[in-house]
């Protein structure tokens, strides 16, 4: 799941410089989509967890 890490951190680096705060928070891994692989990653290992302020990548 490195791959899917590495996404995530890219993803999130994009809209910290974007919105000029240049940090990454929880918030900003919240806003990006995850990839499929994660998402079924998540659904297997953290079931109770909620998915839903994740949006899809489409």
């Amino acid at each position: 799941m490195i791959g899917s890490l590495s996404q995530l951190i890219r993803g999130a680096s994009v809209l910290a410089i974007e919105d000029g705060t240049e940090r990454i928070t929880e918030d900003l891994l919240h806003i990006v989509p995850i990839d499929y692989a994660a998402e079924q990653s998540e659904k297997l290992t953290a079931p109770a967890k909620s998915v839903a302020r994740r949006r899809k990548a489409a």
